[in-house]
């Protein structure tokens, strides 16, 4: 029970609350008087901060930037285990063999023939090809509180993204760790002739830890109805797995003494087989404990076998801790190995103990899913309890039956009724996870709030569990998590303070305001992806579309719903994301400017969410002004007639925020801020967000002149193919002396106003500060 709450130091070795935790867990041993209790506690810190500063130490890169730059030959080891292929891109781990020194990296490769993708499928072993590589710095998080692909890398001890243009076959890799992995692999190629795609899939992800097999969509419609037992903790079937083998050992009159060995023997096999998961990791690891303990006559606890689990992860790789599935999976198996003990004793039906247990997991883990997800879906409650039964009861047993024949007898005609009665409880369970999924009061948003509320709600989760571990009732503790929830949900609405996001979604635009208190939420373009043509083969699936990624910038400001929705042109790169915003957020109503609606595209969209969604549709001309809040009016100057939705029939917003005006032009080109000049000629600004992300055809010289801003915004892809911002505009707003920001080289940009003040901050530079 000790190594647990002890490796909290991890989490931030500058965060005060870690400190202050591991000084009150010592505190609290030290009060026990157990001189042997203190000795293993100050060894188990001694060990953890030493663990810590060696693999800080030992993590760094063996290439120098120089090296990293020059770019040169080099030959990489590709284990099919740890690639992914999707449509033409090549993609995963890889080990970088350069100028006499060696380092994993991620990479990517661009699939030049269907022939090729064909035979990167069916590749069965890992071999070594020479290459010609270029390195560059893993991308940090470009929006607040998103994902921070070089954090996760750092994880890994991966420092660097290789971008590969060929690859040229040398040799087979014919060490005992390829011939494991190759089993591996063959044991995945065996699994995909199953005669059902959807069940090869959930067979893949579950029993063999292949991350990417479920769909992106199924896995967030999971997760936004709180389903943690099956995703998030993992493993949970090794645990029915042991009892069913040794189950048919013993009938198979096998003493206990070797089924004991036995099963040891196939933890570790299985492990291997499988990747050796978080989630599974812990599992086979807690439960080799055990069976060790029970072959030395030395029975072992399970609560401490898990300690243990959680000491070796964490000396492993102390990083670990900072992912959301370590932190899943090993909280919720924490409360499951020391209250379920306490649960045995409640006097009540198994169903309602069932809902009782998946409750308190809930609460356990909303601080952590809050964090990483910023909502927490309260139907967890039941819907663990429902998933749970049909995982562990029917597909579980299924999945291992339909694995069996498939490697025993893979012509079994079984095989097919099997697959069969497998998908359609699988499509009906994904039906009603969707459908529940999409109900607006599921899940709570709650954004990413200050770290008092974390631990405000922390110190009452864990003032509960003791509770009833102790067994003891005090409506006190109970009325205190109520309130701590209640301000850790309600906290955006506390801050007086509002803001301004230009959020970074590629070549595209977004603008999120957000007024004090968060009375009112309103976009300004959705972005999105413009779309190339390409061949069936080519097209890659997207986990995190362009979409989902600016719903979860949204949701991570702790904004709930999206009062309005104005769209400056039809565009898809401004307008691309509206359906997925529909889906991700409420929205009450949506502008934009009238001819529109013309584009058969867009008028699609529009109609769907007016139906589904009932969402207020309003074209709007110039010359309007629309109130967003008390304080604040949107003041519409353009255009003057309808159009067709184009660049030049933007919808231009001028409006007063934090004591400054801002315009906001679209993609509004020369000819259209000829235009506006004349029919404003007064026309000021303090911020102007650059037109059509900095192309020359816009932010003429003459525009930029009568306006005058004194700072400018732009919208652009990193490394985007037009060239966004041109230099030329660059020169124009460097002669004038007006700084820029602009998210391909900064992320997302964050105005905050509120009390008199005002500040900018760009997240890329919050990164180097960290």
């Amino acid at each position: 029970m000790l190594v647990f709450p002890i490796t909290v130091i991890w989490f931030d070795r500058a965060n005060f609350f870690a400190w202050a935790l591991l000084g009150a867990v010592l505190l609290r041993l030290f009060l026990m008087q157990s001189r042997s209790l203190n000795v293993v506690a100050a060894a188990v810190v001694a060990a953890s901060l030493l663990s810590l500063h060696v693999h800080n130490w030992s993590g760094g890169s063996e290439f120098s930037l120089q090296e990293a730059e020059a770019g040169q030959s080099a030959v990489l080891r590709l284990d099919p285990n740890d690639v992914r292929i999707n449509g033409d891109l090549l993609s995963g781990e890889a080990l970088l063999r350069m100028g006499g020194k060696e380092e994993r990296v991620y990479f990517y490769y661009t699939i030049k023939t269907e022939e090729e993708k064909i035979s990167w499928e069916q590749q069965r072993s890992g071999r070594y090809f020479a290459a010609e590589v270029e390195l560059e710095a893993p991308e940090a998080e470009r929006n607040l509180h998103q994902f921070d692909f070089k954090e996760y890398l750092a994880r890994k001890d991966i420092h660097w993204v290789a971008t590969i243009d060929a690859l040229q076959f040398q040799r087979e890799d014919r060490s005992a760790l390829a011939w494991l992995g190759s089993i591996r692999r063959a044991i995945i190629l065996m699994l995909e002739q199953l005669p059902a795609g959807q069940t090869t899939d959930y067979i893949q992800t579950m029993l063999f830890n292949q991350a990417h097999a479920i769909a992106g969509e199924t896995l967030d419609s999971y997760r936004g109805i709180g389903l943690l037992h099956l995703f998030s903790i993992s493993g949970m079937h090794i645990q029915l797995l042991l009892a069913q083998v040794r189950f048919l050992l013993l009938r198979m009159r096998v003493s206990h003494e070797t089924t004991n060995k036995l099963l040891v023997v196939f933890l570790v096999g299985y492990g291997v087989l499988t990747g050796w998961g978080i989630g599974v990791f812990r599992a086979i690891c807690t439960h080799f404990i055990l069976l060790i303990g029970r072959i030395f006559g030395r029975p072992v606890e399970a609560k401490d076998a898990f300690a243990l689990t959680v000491l070796i992860t964490v000396l492993y790789n102390p990083l670990l801790i900072y992912s959301a599935s370590f932190q899943l999976s090993y909280l919720l198996a924490a409360l499951l190995y020391f209250i379920a003990p306490v649960s045995a004793e409640w006097k009540m039906n198994g169903f309602l103990k069932d809902i009782c247990l998946t409750a308190l997991m809930t609460i356990a883990s909303f601080p952590v899913v809050a964090y990483h997800f910023f909502e927490v879906s309260w139907l967890g409650i039941f819907m663990n309890v429902i998933f749970s039964f049909f995982f562990s009861w029917l597909l579980f047993p299924l999945f291992w039956t339909l694995f069996l024949l498939v490697l025993v007898s893979p012509r079994n005609p079984l095989l097919g009724l099997f697959c069969s009665v497998s998908d359609k409880l699988l499509s009906a369970l994904e039906i009603f996870a969707g459908t529940a999924a999409d109900l607006d009061f599921a899940a709570l948003v709650t954004g990413r709030p200050h770290a008092f509320y974390f631990a405000l709600v922390g110190a009452a989760v864990a003032m509960l569990l003791l509770n009833i571990e102790k067994k003891q009732k005090d409506n006190r503790v109970l009325g205190f998590l109520i309130a701590a929830i209640g301000l850790f949900a309600f906290s955006p609405q506390l801050s007086p303070a509002g803001k301004v996001v230009m959020v970074d979604v590629g070549q595209g635009d977004a603008i999120l305001i957000i007024t004090p208190f968060h009375h009112r939420a309103v976009l300004i373009d959705t972005g999105g992806m413009i779309a190339f043509e390409k061949e069936a083969w080519q097209v890659r699936e997207t986990s995190a579309t362009a979409g989902k990624k600016l719903v979860m910038a949204i949701k991570a400001e702790g904004v709930r719903k999206l009062d309005m929705v104005f769209l400056t042109h039809a565009d898809q790169d401004h307008v691309g994301s509206l359906r997925e915003l529909a889906e991700g957020l409420p929205i009450a109503s949506v502008y934009f400017p009238k001819g529109a609606e013309g584009n058969e595209e867009f008028a699609a969209v529009l109609l769907e969410m007016q139906k589904e969604k009932r969402v207020g549709i309003y074209p709007v001309l110039g010359r309007v002004d629309l109130p967003i809040s008390a304080d604040m009016v949107f003041r519409i100057l353009a255009p003057l007639s309808p159009g067709a939705g184009g660049n030049e029939d933007s919808l231009i917003i001028h409006a007063a925020i934090g004591g400054l005006d801002w315009l906001f032009t679209g993609d509004l080109g020369e000819e259209g801020e000829e235009l506006l000049l004349h029919t404003y000629p007064n026309l000021k600004t303090d911020v102007l967000k650059i037109g059509h992300h900095g192309s020359a055809t816009s932010s003429s010289e003459s525009f930029l002149d009568q306006l005058q801003p004194k700072v400018a915004l732009i919208s652009a892809g990193k490394n985007n193919r037009y060239g966004h911002p041109e230099a030329e505009v660059l020169e124009r707003l460097e002669l004038r002396n007006i700084p820029v920001y602009r998210t391909d080289q900064q992320g997302a940009v964050h105005f905050l106003y509120g009390s008199g003040e005002t500040e900018w901050r760009i997240v890329l530079e919050q990164q180097k500060n960290k």
